[in-house]
C-alpha cells in the first residue's frame, strides 16, 4: 500500500523511536538539526522513501545493496557528487552512521567522483576594488533608503567576510559603538556554531580617510535612517525599505548584495553573493594579512591549534581585517 510522504522530520523521529530512544529525549535529539539541514535532507529522503515504497522495502532497514542502486539511480538522472553524498547523509538518518562506513558505499562515492568531480566553484574571484569604487559615488546623504540598504548589506558582507546568514542574524540590541568603530556580537546560533566554540564578533573600524565606503558610519546612518519604519518586531539590523516593514531574510539581503555586483559591473551569473568571501579573504591575504587574523574574520576553524584556540591571546588590533579591506 502506498502512503503519503509523512516528511523529513517525521521520518528521522520514528527512526530514532526504531533504535530505542528514550520518548523523553527524542525532542532533544531532534533539535540537534538544524531547519535548514531538515529542507537540505528533505528531498533526499523524500526520494529514498518512494523507492523504499516502490521495491515494498522498509525506509529504516532496507540494506546497503538497496542504498547503492537508490544512489545509482540519481547518478543516473545526473544529479551531481555534492548532491548525491547530502542523499547519503540523509539517508543514514534513517539506517544510522554506520552507513558512510561500509566500503562499497566508499567506493561507489569514489567512482563518482572520478566520473563527475566535484570542482570547486570558482578559481578564481572578483576585485572587491570594483564594488568599493561604485559604492564611493553613493553618499549616504544623497541616495535613497533602497540604496543605502544595498550598500550597507554590500559593505558588511566585503569587510566582515561573515555569511550572508550571518549578518541576517544582526541585531541592534548587540551593536556596540565606541571611539575606535563598531563591534557586532552574533549571539544565535549560525553554521559554524559548536559547543565550546566562540560565537563570532564582527569589528568594523571608523575608516576617518574615505568615509563613503566606512561601513561603520554607514552602518550608523542606517540606523537612524530606519528609525522611523521600525515596529517591534524589527529587532534586527537589515530590515526591508517597502511596506509591510519587516526583517530581511538571507534570500532578501543575498538579492541586495547581487544588485550591487551588478551595478558595479560585476557577472552576477557566474557569482553569487556568497562570493563576497572569497573576494574579501583572498584580498586581505594579497595584502599580507596573516592567515590567523584572516580565519578569525571569516570563522573558519578548521586548522586551529589548541595552543591558538585556548591559550595563546595576543594583544592585536582586531579592526585590522577590515581596515585592509578598505584601504
Amino acid at each position: 500500500m502506498v502512503t503519503a510522504y509523512p516528511g523529513c522530520r517525521a521520518l528521522i523521529r520514528k527512526s530514532l523511536e526504531l533504535r530505542g530512544t528514550p520518548k523523553t529525549a527524542i525532542e532533544v535529539c531532534l533539535a540537534s538539526i538544524t531547519s535548514s539541514t531538515i529542507k537540505q535532507y528533505n528531498t533526499g529522503l523524500k526520494l529514498w522513501y518512494r523507492y523504499c515504497q516502490s521495491r515494498n522495502e522498509s525506509c529504516f532497514t532496507a540494506s546497503t545493496p538497496n542504498v547503492l542502486e537508490f544512489l545509482q539511480e540519481q547518478y543516473n538522472r545526473g544529479v551531481s557528487y555534492g548532491t548525491l553524498n547530502c542523499y547519503r547523509s540523509a539517508v543514514a538518518q534513517l539506517l544510522g552512521p554506520s552507513l558512510a562506513e561500509d566500503v562499497r558505499v566508499k567506493r561507489f562515492f569514489k567512482g563518482v567522483f572520478h566520473l563527475k568531480p566535484s570542482l570547486p566553484k570558482y578559481d578564481n574571484t572578483w576585485d572587491p576594488s570594483l564594488v568599493l569604487n561604485y559604492l564611493r559615488s553613493q553618499i549616504n546623504e544623497n541616495i535613497s533608503l533602497e540604496q543605502l540598504s544595498y550598500k550597507l548589506a554590500m559593505l558588511l558582507a566585503l569587510v566582515s567576510a561573515q555569511r550572508v546568514q550571518t549578518l541576517s542574524l544582526i541585531e541592534l540590541k548587540d551593536i556596540k559603538i565606541s571611539s575606535l568603530g563598531v563591534q557586532i556580537f552574533i549571539r544565535d546560533l549560525i553554521k559554524t556554531s559548536a559547543p565550546n566554540r566562540t560565537q563570532p564578533i564582527i569589528s568594523l573600524p571608523f575608516y576617518k580617510d574615505e568615509e563613503a565606503v566606512c561601513v561603520a558610519t554607514t552602518l550608523l546612518f542606517y540606523i537612524n535612517s530606519t528609525r522611523a519604519i521600525r515596529n517591534s518586531a524589527c529587532n534586527k539590523l537589515l530590515v526591508t525599505f517597502k511596506k509591510p516593514y519587516h526583517n530581511a531574510s538571507t534570500q532578501t539581503i543575498s538579492r541586495w548584495i547581487r544588485k550591487v555586483m551588478v551595478m558595479a559591473g560585476i557577472e552576477s551569473t557566474v557569482y553569487s553573493s556568497h562570493s563576497t568571501r572569497h573576494a574579501s579573504t583572498s584580498l586581505a591575504d594579497r595584502k599580507g594579512i596573516s592567515l590567523d587574523t584572516i580565519r578569525l574574520a571569516a570563522g573558519w576553524t578548521e586548522h586551529s591549534k589548541t595552543f591558538a584556540a585556548f591559550y595563546k591571546r595576543p594583544v592585536c588590533d582586531s579592526y585590522a581585517f577590515a581596515r585592509a579591506i578598505l584601504q
